[in-house]
């Protein structure tokens, strides 16, 4: 009985990590392809205030994602709303865009989704007026333009990605897609697929070994015949 317990225990537990595992690895095979890349599409983006900014937290601490997995890359493309206007994208420092856009009114990004593609904003008032982002020092990267593109090389430490006019006005309207480059990912993804089929196998071998496991007939004591004697 103990044996069968034991092959029954430790089949659902593999069971049920190869079947995590496989999902886990179907799931960024299919999410980032064998590109590595995971994209949003091309989404319409706007607010009425002067910058869209992501959350501070969205882009920090990458030391131990760069050391499994090597450089990751973010690539943001942009195209204003309306003809004649210039789009601005750039990555600073946390501290220094919270400096920068102090006062100023801004949208920030709470929540991203980018499959499907959902974007939740938080808005921040103010009235005042900052000078054109393109003068600013602290950018770690910029671009801009009519169409944009941004590639940054992540680093790891706190930092905020804005989207502006170029001549800080507002509204921002602009249509945006993001890429996000993570080397080895789709391999990572087929390592857990296979490992978790392998898992599941054995797990299902290990259930049926265990129901096939007949339990050992107890045994009598024999009576002793020269008691009656």
């Amino acid at each position: 009985m103990a044996r069968r317990v034991v092959l029954f225990v430790l089949g659902g537990v593999l069971l049920v990590i190869g079947v995590l595992a496989a999902i886990s690895g179907g799931a960024l095979m299919a999410l980032f392809g064998s590109n590595d890349t995971l994209y949003s599409g091309l989404q319409q983006v706007s607010t009425p205030t002067r910058a869209l900014v992501s959350p501070a937290s969205s882009i920090h601490d990458t030391s131990g994602v760069q050391t499994v997995f090597g450089s990751v890359r973010l690539r943001i493309t942009a195209t204003p709303a309306g003809a004649g206007q210039h789009i601005f994208l750039g990555v600073g420092p946390a501290s220094a865009v919270n400096r920068y856009l102090s006062g100023v009114s801004h949208d920030v990004a709470t929540d991203v989704s980018v499959t499907p593609f959902r974007l939740t904003l938080a808005r921040h008032g103010g009235t005042a007026t900052p000078a054109p982002p393109g003068s600013q020092s602290f950018w770690v990267a910029k671009a801009s333009g009519n169409h944009p593109t941004l590639t940054w090389t992540v680093t790891s430490g706190s930092y905020r990605v804005v989207v502006m006019n170029a001549d800080a006005a507002a509204p921002v309207a602009f249509a945006g897609g993001l890429d996000l480059t993570v080397p080895h990912l789709f391999a990572t993804g087929i390592g857990l697929l296979i490992g978790g089929i392998v898992l599941i196998l054995i797990a299902i071998a290990l259930i049926v070994l265990g129901a096939r496991a007949r339990p050992r007939p107890q045994s009598r004591p024999i009576p002793d015949l020269g008691a009656g004697r």
